[in-house]
C-alpha cells in the first residue's frame, strides 16, 4: 500500500516482506528511510509525518506507530485500507475473520464491524460516509454496508474473484476487478445490481482499480502481469496499456491529481504514471439564464392552477438546453432506459413524480434539452431520517423543540393557503420562499444534526452542489437552464443562486400560461 503526507511531498510505502515502510522523498523521487515495523505490513494510512496505523497481515491488529495509544483489534487478516477517509473515518477489510471495520481516526478506535462474506478484499465509501463496498475474493461477491444505519444490506454476486474496486467520482457505479476472469463489472449504487460488465481490453488478473480526481479515467492493475490498464469511465473501454514493474498490486492517486503511483510486489518497484491534466477551463463568454421553477409533486395532477397541462406548457415556453431535476444520479440511467425502451418511466424514486413521468420525460421526444440528475437524496439517508424522526416526536425531552418544529410548519401551511397554495404564480415569488425560510428555519436549527445527511441543511448542500457543478461545467456558454425542485427547496437555493456572477436569473412566472 501506498500513502501520501499531507503536503504530497511524501510517500510512505508499506514493505510487506521486510516488515518496513519505505519512506520516499518525492521531490528527488528517492528513498531516504526505512522503518522497521515488523510483521507483514500491507498498508500504512499516514495520520503525521511520524504517526501512522501499520496493517499485518499476519496479526489480528492495526499497529498504531508514534503514538500511544495500544493496538486496533481488527480481526486477522487486515489487509490493505480504504483509498482515504471520509468524515474522519477509514474502512479496513479483515481477510480471515470476513468482518469490515470502521475506524474513528481522531479517537484512535474502532467504531464499528460488519459481516462481510468470504475473504474480504479492500473496500470503498461513498463521499457521503454512507455506503461501503466490500468484493469478496472466494465468495464471488460485493458486500454493501449502510455504515449510517449500521446495518449490511446485501451481498451482490458479480463475478469470479473479485479482489478490489472503486467508486466512480459521481459516486453512481462501483467499478469492481474479476481477478479470477479477467473482467471488471458496474454495480449501480441504488439498485445494487451488476448492470455491465467488460472483458475486452482487460488483462490477466486485474487487482485493483483507482479512479482519476476528474473521473475521467480508471486505471486497473494487472497482477498477473506488468501492466495498468487505462478504463475511460464515460465510454466504459480500455484505451491504453501502460508497462509498470512484474505484479502490480496496489495503485493510488497522489492529492495533486496529476499522477498515480503503483506499487508492483515482484519488482519491488513503485511506477509513477502521470495523468492527463483536466479539461482547461472554459474561457468566460456569454451568461447562462437560469430559471428556478417550484414543483408541488403530486399535486400537478390534481391542481387546477398548476396541473400538468400549465407545467408542460411553461416548459415548452422556456425553451431550456439542461434542465437540472430532483433524480438522483444513481436512479437517473435506469429511468431514461425503460422510458426509451417501453415509453414508461419505470424506476421506484423517480416514479413519485408526476412532473418528470408525464412531462419531462416525454417533452424528451419533441425539445432538445439534456436532463441532468441533481439530487443527493440516497434511501440509506432517506431511513435515517425517518427513524430520527419518529424518535424525536416521542421523546419528552425533545418536546419543546417537536413543538417549536409543528407550529412554524403549520404557520406556514396557513400562509401558503391563504395566498393559494397551488397557485403557480405565488409558489414562484420572493414571498412564497420567506414564508418556507420561516418555516424551515426551527426545522434547520433543531433537528438538522440529528436528521445526518438527510438534515435540511445538510440535504440542501449536497443538492446544490450538484447543481453548481452542472452549472460550473457549462459555465459561459450563453444557454438556459431549467430547475426543476420541490417548491419547498427554491427559498435555499435562491441564496446561493442569487450569488453566482456568471448567470442570469429569469423570472419563471414570465413563462407561465396566461391566468383563465
Amino acid at each position: 500500500g501506498i500513502r501520501f503526507s499531507g503536503d504530497g511531498d511524501t510517500a510512505y510505502v508499506a514493505l510487506s516482506g521486510d516488515g518496513a515502510i519505505a519512506v520516499m522523498d518525492l521531490r528527488t523521487m528517492q528513498v531516504v528511510d526505512r522503518v522497521q515495523v515488523g510483521g507483514t505490513p500491507l498498508d500504512v494510512f499516514a495520520i503525521g509525518p511520524s504517526s501512522w496505523l501499520v496493517t499485518d497481515f499476519r496479526a489480528d491488529s492495526i499497529a498504531w506507530r508514534g503514538s500511544t495509544r495500544g493496538a486496533l483489534r481488527v480481526g486477522a487478516g487486515p489487509s490493505m485500507f480504504a483509498p482515504s477517509e471520509v468524515h474522519g473515518r477509514i474502512a479496513i477489510a479483515s481477510e480471515m475473520v470476513d468482518t469490515l471495520s470502521l475506524i474513528d481516526v481522531a479517537s484512535g478506535t474502532v467504531v464499528k464491524r460488519y459481516g462481510t462474506a468470504s475473504r474480504p478484499y479492500p473496500p470503498d465509501v461513498t463521499v457521503d460516509g454512507v455506503l461501503a463496498f466490500v468484493p469478496n475474493r472466494d465468495a464471488n461477491s460485493v458486500t454493501v454496508v449502510d455504515l449510517l444505519n449500521d446495518s449490511v444490506v446485501t451481498h451482490v454476486p458479480v463475478c469470479s474473484r473479485p479482489q478490489g474496486g472503486a467508486l466512480t467520482r459521481d459516486n453512481v457505479y462501483y467499478v469492481v476487478a474479476c481477478g479470477g476472469s479477467n473482467r471488471i463489472a458496474w454495480i449501480n449504487t441504488a439498485s445494487y445490481e451488476v448492470v455491465d460488465t467488460l472483458s475486452y481490453g482487460v488483462h490477466d488478473q486485474p487487482f485493483a482499480v483507482a479512479m482519476s480526481v476528474d473521473g475521467r479515467y480508471g486505471l486497473i492493475n494487472n497482477a498477473g502481469g506488468s501492466s495498468v490498464s487505462v478504463l475511460d469511465v464515460a465510454a466504459r473501454r480500455i484505451v491504453a496499456d501502460l508497462a509498470v514493474g512484474k505484479k502490480p498490486i496496489a495503485i493510488r492517486i497522489h492529492p495533486d491529481g496529476r499522477r498515480a503511483f503503483v506499487s508492483s510486489e515482484d519488482a519491488g518497484t513503485v511506477s509513477v504514471i502521470a495523468l492527463p491534466p483536466p479539461p482547461s477551463t472554459r474561457p468566460d463568454g456569454a451568461k447562462n439564464e437560469v430559471v428556478m421553477l417550484g414543483m408541488v409533486h403530486a399535486e400537478h395532477r390534481t391542481s387546477t392552477r398548476y396541473g400538468l397541462d400549465v407545467l408542460r406548457a411553461t416548459i415548452e415556453k422556456i425553451k431550456p438546453d439542461y434542465v437540472l431535476t430532483e433524480i438522483p444520479p444513481n436512479r437517473f440511467d435506469v429511468a431514461m432506459e425503460t422510458f426509451k425502451r417501453t415509453g414508461s418511466v419505470q424506476e421506484a424514486r423517480v416514479e413519485r413524480f408526476p412532473e418528470y413521468v408525464d412531462v419531462l420525460f416525454p417533452l424528451t421526444r419533441t425539445m432538445g434539452f439534456t436532463i441532468i440528475p441533481t439530487a443527493g437524496w440516497t434511501a440509506p439517508m432517506d431511513a435515517f431520517r425517518r427513524t430520527a424522526m419518529a424518535r424525536i416526536s416521542k421523546d419528552p425531552a425533545r418536546a419543546s423543540d417537536w413543538a417549536e418544529y409543528q407550529a412554524a410548519s403549520a404557520r406556514a401551511d396557513s400562509l401558503v393557503k391563504a395566498a393559494g397554495a397551488d397557485d403557480p404564480r405565488f409558489i414562484n415569488t420572493d414571498e412564497y420562499d420567506n414564508i418556507q425560510t420561516a418555516a424551515h428555519e426551527p426545522y434547520n436549527r433543531l433537528l438538522n444534526n440529528d436528521l445526518g445527511p438527510g438534515g435540511w441543511d445538510n440535504i440542501n448542500i449536497t443538492h446544490y452542489r450538484n447543481i453548481a457543478k452542472a452549472l460550473d461545467e457549462h459555465r459561459g456558454e450563453g444557454t438556459r437552464f431549467l430547475i426543476t425542485y420541490g417548491a419547498g427547496h427554491k427559498e435555499w437555493f435562491m441564496k446561493e443562486l442569487r450569488k453566482r456572477a456568471d448567470i442570469t436569473l429569469l423570472d419563471p412566472r414570465t413563462f407561465l400560461p396566461t391566468a383563465p
